[in-house]
């Protein structure tokens, strides 16, 4: 009998060890937008900043961005993209745009800092003074009027 039970218990091991192996492999890899989303979400003031700034992105659909700064101002912009693009297109708008604003001294930027980053527009500096940016990608219609910032 112990021969038989030590064969259950290798059978037993066995299928447990198949099992493991076929969930881990079924588990679902990270998505491509939820990937962006982490990567960005503080540098965009949230998660659901980044989510919109990606879907929007990826779809040609509305922005809206919301940010809260440390003196409880709120600044929000929002603006549709020309057309969609790749996730690798998202990526390096979004790379762009961070890059652009880094080199300024703009490590948390504001709403409306992102959105001038991203298609363009004048912002005010860390440093005070204000500066025109170019954007990274083009934005569908008009320029974009002056953005509510309270």
């Amino acid at each position: 009998m112990t021969i038989r039970r030590s064969m259950l218990a290798a059978s037993l091991a066995a299928s447990l060890a198949f099992a493991a192996t076929a969930m881990a492999a079924s588990a679902p890899a990270p998505t491509e937008a939820s990937r962006l989303a982490s990567q960005y979400s503080d540098w965009a003031g949230s998660r659901s900043n980044a989510d919109s700034l990606i879907a929007g992105l990826r779809n040609g659909a509305p922005i809206t961005i919301v940010t809260n700064s440390p003196d409880r101002s709120v600044s929000i912009a929002g603006f549709t993209p020309a057309s969609s693009m790749s996730y690798g297109g998202v990526s390096s708008a979004l790379a762009a745009a961070q890059h652009s604003l880094a080199r300024l001294g703009i490590r948390q930027p504001n709403a409306e800092q992102i959105q001038a980053a991203l298609i363009g527009g004048e912002i005010a500096t860390a440093s005070g003074g204000t500066t025109v940016m170019k954007g990274s990608v083009v934005a569908r219609g008009p320029a974009p009027a002056k953005v509510a910032s309270r």
